[in-house]
């Protein structure tokens, strides 16, 4: 079992970013959408380069954020790979 995100509008935004935003794209369009997704991710994912200057609280709030939106990212995926 997946775990779920804590925070459904989240799942409701990621899913919209993740698929919504994708529908009539032509592959070069999706593969840079993803790219520049996962770039984002990662680099979100590097809180001490985001937050040089913030507090140890916030950097992990910001690590858990980043678990969270990859959490719906995973459950947005699965739900549309399903079969029918």
């Amino acid at each position: 079992m997946r775990p779920s995100p804590r925070t459904p509008s989240l799942s409701v935004l990621v899913r919209q970013y993740l698929l919504g935003r994708t529908e009539g794209m032509s592959a070069p369009q999706l593969a840079a959408f993803l790219d520049g997704w996962s770039s984002a991710i990662d680099l979100f994912k590097r809180a001490d380069l985001c937050l040089p200057d913030g507090s140890e609280e916030l950097r992990e709030a910001l690590r858990r954020l980043v678990a969270e939106i990859e959490t719906a990212q995973e459950l947005a995926l699965a739900d549309d790979e399903a079969p029918a």
